[in-house]
């Protein structure tokens, strides 16, 4: 019996020391593989594919998996080369020189040809990127790397296609039976990061790729994981319970102050690239109140809107009034519109001579008999635009205006504003309160209000408007940026005239991360690191320390309340089923981070195994001894 003891303390021992061993390399890797996460309470993320997403949170998780042919500088004004490393241009024509060691995440080259078939892809007609795309007439493949565009404009060109198309790999979209539905899981581009694992509703988890042709970009840290909230009330909290390092697209300002007055955190304001903005339901076919397509009636509504005050209302200093669509850091803003003056009493007295008659109930109603009465859509994930919905309904009730605000999440949204009717997209609502993020370095922004915006599903308004389309078409002409300036100016003009938005404000909105964590990145470009605008910062960013969890004194806190005239080398291929390749989905799978058992992390799943084994182990061990202890 001492000889059994004996034997199953050195075992027992042995085993120990083999855990030990096997838990030190576990910490180890856990500190070498050093992971970033950030938090989204902003825009649900909609779909990977590029041309079909519109949620800005999508473009920002996916800006360093594609590449583009070339890329804005922080300024943006300037370009930088990405798959292009050269080009030339002349009065119609722009020449991309490409790169030779670049390959998709398969491992395929990228070539000339994949460029030619993701614009082919950009211009059709559901491609949200369509209008980027307006300007090209032509597309010659000269060799694997070298692709000509004929242009109308090749400045024009620059700002809007070069730096907007991804780069997708043919050899997997040709056999894409429908583009337009292709969820793109998992995406696979040639940039810096690759995605390796996406849970709906809860978070993207991007890994460097050791292999990008650019050695000059590869990634400090080893993976990012960008964690979605309801709000960003919500991610707020979660950064300063440290279960995340940093915040987007912006921290409300309920909490500003107790993130400014812990030391773990930095907090700044952001060049603004958000706006907020009221639309109006004006389409001449949509199932709105009818009396919002009437010039008058919007007008006299904006009268009623005081943009300062809820500039304050909701942002407490860290917003603006806005005359525009455009927030003042993009290079086509027009300065000369100021906000429609806060007069109740001129709203008042321009209904009552178009003829819109006080009711017994206080609501006016149209010549015709409609009702005033609107139902204002805002979203449930920025609770501020909630009280600023009220606070405009408060004020519409005093010049016979009723108005309903109803919170809802985006998704929600999108489907009641683009409603189907006989199978044909129409607008379904009266009023929203939305926002756009605007890329500082295009007007695309003004494409928005094109005609044929409805059915593509990014006009909200119904704007219609033949003379607002030709001065597009004039500004996808110009030759050089003064000229697209003062047509670009032109429009907003036209756009303040008619009103089909209420520009609101724009945000210099706050931002925070945690300083003890995570360094590295320019605070200086549009919209900051966290807003979505700085492809950069995936690349850039450092950790300082190891993941910590220390907890914040935590106190509740709530927020306030038209295909184009080209076409492609290879046209699609009428392929039935997505083709992804083998690889890619190897990579998606063995990197996913689910517990090897229900429950319980893959670390503690392994060392119960351990331990069973150890038991099984030492119980053989001990029944032979006993046995041949009997046998002599």
């Amino acid at each position: 019996m001492k000889k059994i003891i004996e034997k199953f303390l050195i075992t027992s021992i042995f085993v120990m020391i083999i855990v030990s061993t096997f838990l030190s390399m576990i910490n180890v890797y856990s500190q070498a593989e050093n992971i970033v996460k950030i938090g989204w309470g902003g825009t649900s993320f909609d779909t990977f594919n590029p041309f079909t997403t519109y949620a800005q949170v999508s473009g920002w998780a996916t800006s360093d998996v594609y590449d583009t042919l070339v890329r804005f500088d922080k300024t943006y004004t300037k370009f930088i080369p990405d798959l292009a490393e050269s080009w030339e241009m002349n009065s119609t024509h722009v020449v991309f020189h490409l790169v030779k060691n670049a390959t998709f995440h398969d491992g395929v080259p990228v070539t000339a040809y994949d460029v030619n078939y993701s614009f082919y892809l950009a211009s059709q007609p559901w491609s949200r990127l369509s209008p980027n795309v307006e300007g090209v007439e032509k597309i010659d493949i000269i060799d694997n790397y070298t692709i000509a565009f004929k242009v109308k404009s090749p400045i024009i060109f620059m700002f809007m296609a070069a730096t907007a198309v991804p780069i997708v790999p043919m050899h997997i979209w040709e056999k894409v039976s429908d583009p337009s539905t292709y969820p793109d899981y998992p995406p696979i581009g040639s940039g810096p990061f690759k995605v390796v694992d996406y849970r709906e509703g809860q978070y993207i988890l991007l890994q460097k790729n050791p292999s990008f042709f650019r050695r000059d970009w590869i990634p400090n840290v080893d993976k990012i994981m960008i964690v979605f909230y309801s709000d960003v009330t919500s991610a707020s909290n979660a950064l300063r319970a440290g279960d995340i390092d940093a915040v987007g697209p912006y921290v409300p300002v309920a909490v500003v102050n107790d993130l400014m007055n812990d030391p773990r955190f930095a907090v700044f304001k952001v060049r603004p690239v958000l706006y907020f903005y009221m639309a109006f339901n004006m389409y001449p076919e949509g199932k709105g109140n009818p009396t919002l397509r009437d010039p008058v009636v919007r007008r006299a509504l904006a009268h009623a809107v005081n943009v300062s005050y809820l500039a304050e209302l909701a942002w407490h200093g860290y917003a603006q009034p806005l005359a525009t669509v455009m927030p003042t850091t993009n290079i086509f803003y027009d300065p000369n519109l100021k906000p429609y003056e806060f007069n109740l009493t001129l709203a008042n007295q321009l209904l009552d001579q178009a003829g819109y008659k006080r009711g017994p109930d206080g609501i006016r109603v149209s010549p015709n008999g409609t009702p005033m009465k609107y139902t204002i859509l805002v979203p449930s994930n920025m609770p501020e635009l909630v009280r600023v919905g009220q606070q405009i309904a408060l004020w519409w009730s005093q010049i016979g205006v009723s108005a309903d605000v109803k919170a809802m999440d985006t998704g929600s949204m999108a489907s009641i504003i683009w409603t189907k009717v006989d199978n044909k997209t129409t607008l379904g609502h009266d009023i929203d309160i939305w926002d756009w993020f605007v890329t500082p370095g295009d007007p695309t922004i003004l494409s928005v209000f094109l005609s044929n915006q409805v059915i593509m599903g990014t006009s909200d308004s119904g704007y219609v408007n033949p003379e607002y389309d030709s001065l597009y078409q004039k500004m996808l002409e110009a030759k050089d940026l003064d000229t697209v300036k003062e047509i670009a100016w032109k429009m907003q003009e036209m756009l303040y005239r008619d009103l089909p938005y209420l520009p609101l404000y724009q945000v210099t909105a706050p931002q925070a991360y945690n300083k003890n964590r995570i360094t590295g990145f320019d605070l200086d470009w549009p919209g900051g690191p966290f807003g979505g605008y700085d492809w950069t910062v995936f690349l850039k960013i450092k950790i300082v320390s190891p993941t910590t969890s220390a907890p914040a004194t935590t106190t509740t806190t709530t927020g306030l309340t038209t295909t184009t005239s080209f076409t492609a080398t290879t046209p699609v291929s009428a392929s039935a089923t997505p083709i992804i390749s083998t690889s890619a989905t190897q990579v998606a799978t063995t990197t996913t981070t689910a517990a090897a058992l229900p429950g319980i992390s893959v670390e503690t799943s392994l060392i119960i195994a351990i331990i069973i084994i150890v038991i099984i182990v030492l119980g053989v061990v001990i029944w032979a001894t006993t046995r041949r202890g009997k046998a002599s």
